[in-house]
């Protein structure tokens, strides 16, 4: 974890997908717009334990227990870039917590995202090391049980469980501050 800005700033609890190339400007804003943030990064260094633990409810699990570790800091709101927007959403909305600030890849689900990215015949999330042709992905997310594997830091296994999640969707009964903004 990183802590950025004035501690007596409104403080925001940033989960980053590793692989967004808007994580910078996105901290940068916050900044500008004078709030505190602490940037939280899973940074895993063995496949097998993404492979037998990452699951949606698990990082839920995760952001719960971070944001109650940090409770002698005044954080505000939570946001979150790229695919974490599917493990933060689920949680933040049950806090005391003002609002969020979420930055997905795309508008609706990540289904309709990839089967976008077959009809305009463009690479399923650019920034990512791996390559894989959004058919062949659909086709392993469509499989049952999730095939063993990764893409990025994330297991097949949690992208079968977003797939079909729409943020959007699920948050327009959300009653807090709430910015949901598509980045590149």
């Amino acid at each position: 974890m990183v802590q950025k800005g004035r501690s007596k700033n409104p403080t925001v609890l940033f989960f980053q997908d590793n692989y967004c190339v808007q994580n910078d400007s996105i901290t940068d804003w916050f900044l500008k717009n004078n709030y505190q943030v602490i940037v939280a990064t899973r940074i895993y260094t063995d496949p097998l334990f993404v492979l037998n633990t990452d699951h949606p409810k698990l990082r839920e699990i995760e952001g719960l227990t971070l944001l109650n570790l940090l409770n002698n800091h005044p954080i505000e709101y939570v946001a979150a870039s790229g695919l974490e927007v599917h493990a933060t959403i689920n949680w933040f909305v049950n806090t005391p917590l003002k609002g969020g600030f979420l930055f997905p890849y795309y508008k609706n689900s990540f289904k309709d995202y990839l089967i976008e990215c077959m009809y305009k015949e463009q690479p399923v999330l650019p920034g990512y090391p791996s390559t894989i042709t959004p058919a062949e992905l659909i086709t392993l997310l469509e499989t049952t049980p999730a095939p063993s594997g990764t893409y990025g830091e994330y297991s097949l296994r949690f992208l079968q469980n977003i797939w079909q999640q729409h943020p959007g969707i699920q948050l327009t009964s959300y009653e807090g501050d709430l910015i949901y903004r598509v980045v590149k």
